[in-house]
């Protein structure tokens, strides 16, 4: 499995929560704990993103 750089999962993420009323990832935030507060949406948005498959 491959790993993403912080600034691609911080942009990646920030669109995945975009228009939820879920903050972005904070500064010093750990990624897991960021990814914890997602919703199962958002955050098959998230994997589908980082993965790069096109959402339906």
């Amino acid at each position: 499995m491959g790993q993403v750089g912080k600034e691609r999962f911080d942009a990646e993420f920030a669109r995945a929560v975009e228009g939820t009323g879920i903050e972005p990832r904070r500064p010093r935030e750990r990624t897991a704990t960021a990814a914890k507060r997602l919703t199962k949406a958002a955050a098959r948005k998230l994997i589908s993103a980082l993965v790069g498959w096109e959402g339906s």
